[in-house]
């Protein structure tokens, strides 16, 4: 299965092109995964969003709330444990068990739940694999040894250069095991060979295109499928 991510920062939170590419992808892919730094809650958006992955970052003092919010439509949820440049002081602090007591919420909804393990895999693990959920990882970081069905989240351009690379550097400088390696980290399709797509068969591969047009969302279709 695939699907496109798209970050609400990296289009200026302009709703009207958050539904235009999700009106895109969801012609043409399984899933939109909408990393939403900050809350969204535009009742006229989320009621007109198709195959959408909303993300809920539990460390906010709304997440039960949000968590509410998108259980009311029929999308799928993703908890993540949240990333500090969008959470005040006080969030940030927060233990990272939060993200159990939000799952613990997450799962009397209907909805099918995702999680973001990165972080969290050990302390997450039991309760993904006793919940059926999905475990939701980051390219580049080690498979989790989670029993269950697994997403990956895979940064991607066709052809890497130094504009694309520094337009990243935030993103690198937070993975653990990262140090000049971005070829680790971030895919150019132009590389791709069919060994490194095989490795992820049996996932639901999330493609994050760094370039937003949508010629470039279909070459990341068209990579993975062969065509």
């Amino acid at each position: 299965m695939l699907a496109i991510a798209t970050k609400l920062t990296k289009i200026n939170y302009d709703y009207e092109k958050l539904l235009e590419i999700n009106k895109n992808v969801s012609k043409s892919f399984d899933y939109h995964v909408i990393d939403a730094e900050t809350t969204l809650l535009d009742e006229k958006i989320l009621e007109n969003l198709k195959k959408a992955v909303l993300t809920v970052q539990s460390k906010r003092m709304d997440s039960f709330e949000l968590l509410e919010k998108y259980a009311s439509y029929d999308f799928d949820i993703c908890v993540v444990l949240g990333n500090r440049a969008y959470l005040s002081k006080k969030e940030a602090n927060f233990q990272k068990t939060r993200i159990i007591d939000v799952l613990e919420k997450a799962i009397t909804y209907k909805n099918k739940i995702w999680v973001g393990t990165e972080g969290v895999e050990n302390l997450a693990k039991d309760f993904i694999e006793k919940n059926d959920l999905i475990s939701y990882y980051v390219y580049g970081c080690e498979n989790p040894d989670i029993s269950s069905k697994k997403a990956i989240y895979i940064p991607y351009v066709e052809k890497m250069d130094e504009n694309i690379l520094n337009s990243m550097k935030n993103y690198l400088g937070r993975r653990e095991n990262y140090h000049g390696n971005w070829q680790d980290f971030i895919v150019s399709l132009d590389d791709l060979k069919n060994e490194d797509l095989n490795k992820f068969k049996d996932h639901i591969i999330v493609g994050y295109p760094i370039n937003q047009d949508y010629e470039n969302i279909l070459n990341f279709k068209n990579k993975f499928l062969g065509k």
